[in-house]
């Protein structure tokens, strides 16, 4: 006689489950912000625990109920939790192809129950293509596992480990039964095999739950971290931002000696668009310009608002001649806004390139400030540079 017998294993496992899908139910609720998923999810974990219940309630409901509707409900957990982490990550869901899978896996079950009644049969049909599900699951996340937000937390690691020890457990009890004759066993029946079986997928199905509340976390976290770097009218890096990558290009230029430099530009007689046009035209402005300013700098290049009317942008690995002539097409095509309504504007711009010498940032900054204000000082529209001689410099024409 054990002490934990398959129907109390199951039983636990789906009051339990319940629970935690209704925690997965209030953190959905009471997230600050909308998780891709989360909800997917609650309901993947709702649907197991309907399924435990079920399969819990065996021979005391009908076989219909518990071994059809039960099994059913079990796999289709699995697949609308892989939906979720797919609508997570962004990544389309192959519905029609689960959905036949999961409708073929019913009716055999129910054939098996009604028909040429087989345990071992239905275990195989069950095991088989829940193992099969959970694997790929696990590869799903172990292939969005580079995606930035994902890297900052456990959510992932943890997930995709116990879908690999569930799909595990589930394959090993399809090749236990495919392989050895199954006797008198049932899925409540107490042998030691079924309470190792019961009591490991009620315990992954469980540690799942924890695994997509802890993605979602996760998630949560870094959105917030990445809102906190943003500018919230234009949607640019900050000048928070902008402090750490020009401290992280600076320390890798000590090591290495590897040239980058930095373009620090602001909008011409910005107050006096302010005035006559009023300041919902002036953030028009600066959106439309950060938007161009993104089409022509390089995926790699960043670009901040420093404060006010003013940008910055950092050129990694580029040597100030490389610099200037990116900036010439800037102040050029940058200006070239597609909303007609707006105002014409220009901008001047100050180009730096990172020196030994400049022990800090602030240094840096400096001398590209400097060059900003001598490009207003010469007429505006223009550029003017730190590093290069005085006589160096650009207007647009």
């Amino acid at each position: 006689m054990y002490l934990l017998d398959p129907r109390t294993t199951v039983l636990i496992g789906g009051i339990t489950s319940g629970l935690m899908a209704f925690v997965l139910t209030m953190l959905t609720r009471a997230a600050p912000l909308p998780v891709p998923g989360m909800r997917t999810w609650t309901i993947g974990a709702w649907l197991v625990f309907v399924a435990l219940i079920l399969l819990g309630l065996r021979d005391w409901i009908t076989p219909l109920a518990s071994v059809t509707l039960g099994n059913t409900a079990l796999i289709l957990a699995s697949i609308v939790w892989l939906a979720g982490t797919r609508q997570h990550f962004s990544s389309p869901m192959r519905w029609t192809y689960w959905l036949v899978a999961l409708v073929l896996a019913a009716l055999a079950l129910t054939w098996f129950v009604y028909g040429e009644k087989s345990f071992r049969v239905r275990l195989v049909i069950v095991a088989g293509l829940s193992a099969y599900i959970n694997i790929c699951h696990a590869l799903v996340l172990l292939r969005t596992h580079r995606s930035e937000h994902s890297r900052k937390g456990i959510g992932v690691t943890l997930t995709a480990s116990w879908l690999a020890v569930l799909g595990l457990v589930y394959f090993l009890r399809m090749l236990h039964a495919s392989v050895l004759s199954q006797g008198d066993i049932g899925l409540l029946t107490q042998d030691i095999v079924q309470i190792i079986y019961t009591g490991s997928f009620t315990i992954c199905d469980l540690m799942l739950v924890i695994g997509f509340a802890t993605m979602a976390s996760d998630y949560v976290r870094a959105m917030v971290e990445e809102q906190a770097m943003r500018d919230p009218l234009t949607g640019i890096f900050n000048r928070q931002a902008l402090v750490k990558y020009l401290e992280r290009e600076l320390a890798q230029g000590i090591r290495g000696n590897h040239a980058f430099s930095v373009v620090m530009l602001d909008v011409d007689h910005f107050k006096k668009i302010n005035d006559k046009y009023g300041h919902p035209v002036g953030d028009q402005v600066l959106i439309q310009l950060c938007r161009r300013l993104e089409s022509l700098i390089r995926p790699y290049d960043v670009l901040a608002r420093y404060g006010g009317e003013e940008f910055f942008i950092v050129m990694p690995g580029t040597p100030l001649p490389a610099a200037l002539l990116a900036a010439q097409r800037i102040l050029v095509d940058a200006v070239q806004v597609s909303n007609s309504s707006l105002p014409d504007f220009t901008i001047s711009m100050g180009v730096a390139e990172w020196r030994p010498t400049d022990v800090s940032i602030a240094a840096l900054i400096s001398r590209a400030d400097i060059a900003l204000y001598q490009a207003k000082e010469n007429g505006r529209n223009r550029i003017e540079t730190s590093g290069m001689c005085a006589a160096e410099t650009t207007a647009a024409s």
